[in-house]
């Protein structure tokens, strides 16, 4: 049996899939108080709808498939910044 973490976890990996590149560090804090805040009912009902499962889905056909569902990296998330990325070296005419 899947747990609820879990499950909200595969649910912001489809929906930040879905909305692409560009997704932010406020939109992203958004999306995760919103899927947390949904009834048990209201989350699996919606997984198995992005999952093109029945809405009434068993336990068992719903892990199987989430055990497809890629998920972000947990230290990608924790290591944003929102910062520009300057580990690139310097341009010439930033050398002095």
């Amino acid at each position: 049996m899947v747990d609820r973490e879990t499950k909200e976890r595969k649910l912001i990996a489809l929906m930040v899939d879905d909305l692409g590149p560009g997704f932010g560090e406020m939109e992203m804090a958004r999306l995760e108080s919103e899927v947390r805040a949904l009834p048990q009912a209201e989350l699996d009902g919606t997984l198995a709808g992005r999952l093109k499962l029945p809405h009434s889905v068993d336990e068992q056909t719903l892990e199987q498939a989430l055990s497809h569902v890629e998920e972000r990296s947990r230290s990608n998330q924790e290591s944003f910044t929102g910062a520009p990325d300057m580990s690139h070296e310097p341009r010439p005419e930033e050398r002095k």
